[in-house]
C-alpha cells in the first residue's frame, strides 16, 4: 500500500509537466514569452486577440501545478531512509510545497491582463503581463533550496547500498545551480538573462523539465527496492512461536 501512494505521488509529477505544456505552451500560445521591451499597445493587444485561449490554457497549466504538490512527499520519504537525512527531507518538502505556488500566482496576474484587455489602461496589462513573468522565471529560490538539500542529502548516503545512486545527488547540484540566472532577470530587459532570454527561460525551463523525469525514474527505483526489502523481512520473521509439550 505505501509503495503504492508513493508511485501515485511520483507520477504527479511528469503529469504536471504535460499539463504545464498542454496548457501554457499548446493552448495558451504563451511560450515563447513576450520579450520585456514588448509595447504596452501591443501587449494589450495580443492579451486581447488571444484572450479565451489564454484563460482557457491558464486554467489547464493551474491544474497541472495543483498535481505538483504530491510530488516532494516521495522524496521525502525515501530521503528519510538515509541516515541523517529525516530533517533534509521535511526541509526538501517544504521548498517543494512552495513551488507550485510560484507557478500559480504568476498565472493568476496573467489571467486578470487576459481578464478585460480591451476595457483598460494597456499599461495596466503591461504591468500585470510584467508581474506575471518576473515572478514565474525570476522567484526561483526555492527550487534552488530544494534540489541543493535532496544532493546535500543523496551525498552523505555512505552506505553499502544507498537510497540513490551519486550521481544523482550532483545532478540535484547542476540543476540548483542552472536554476541560479533565473535570479537575473529583475535586472535584466534584454539579452540572455532577460525573462525570455536562453540562460534566464529556456535552460532552466528544460532542466526543470528534465529533473522531473530524472527524480521520477529514480524515485521508481527507489520504492521498488524499499518495498522489496520491506517484503524479504516479512517473509524471514517467524510466524508464530511452537508450542510446548
Amino acid at each position: 500500500m505505501n509503495a503504492r501512494n508513493q508511485r501515485l505521488c511520483v507520477w504527479a509529477g511528469p503529469l504536471t509537466m504535460v499539463l504545464f505544456g498542454v496548457g501554457f505552451v499548446g493552448i495558451a500560445g504563451l511560450v515563447p514569452p513576450p520579450a520585456p521591451g514588448t509595447s504596452a499597445a501591443a501587449l494589450a493587444q495580443f492579451y486581447a486577440d488571444n484572450q479565451t485561449r489564454i484563460r482557457l490554457g491558464l486554467v489547464v497549466s493551474m491544474l497541472g501545478a495543483a498535481l505538483s504538490f504530491a510530488f516532494p512527499v516521495p522524496i521525502m520519504m525515501q530521503l528519510r531512509r538515509i541516515r541523517g537525512g529525516t530533517a533534509l527531507g521535511y526541509t526538501q518538502l517544504v521548498a517543494g510545497m512552495v513551488n507550485p505556488l510560484l507557478f500559480v500566482f504568476p498565472m493568476f496576474a496573467m489571467a486578470a491582463a487576459a481578464y478585460r484587455p480591451d476595457s483598460r489602461s494597456p499599461e495596466i496589462t503591461q504591468a500585470l503581463n510584467d508581474l506575471g513573468w518576473l515572478a514565474l522565471v525570476g522567484f526561483g529560490g526555492p527550487a534552488i533550496v530544494q534540489t541543493v538539500v535532496i544532493a546535500i542529502a543523496i551525498l552523505s548516503d555512505h552506505e553499502e547500498h544507498p537510497v540513490f545512486a551519486r550521481w544523482v545527488g550532483y545532478f540535484n547540484v547542476w540543476c540548483a545551480l542552472l536554476f541560479v540566472p533565473g535570479l537575473l532577470v529583475i535586472v535584466f530587459h534584454s539579452g540572455p538573462f532577460a525573462w525570455n532570454g536562453m540562460f534566464a527561460f529556456w535552460v532552466p525551463l528544460t532542466v526543470f523539465s528534465g529533473w522531473f523525469v530524472v527524480m521520477a525514474v529514480v524515485l521508481f527505483r527507489a520504492i521498488k527496492e524499499e518495498a522489496a526489502r520491506e517484503q524479504g523481512a516479512d517473509d524471514s520473521s517467524p510466524v508464530g512461536q511452537p508450542q510446548l509439550a
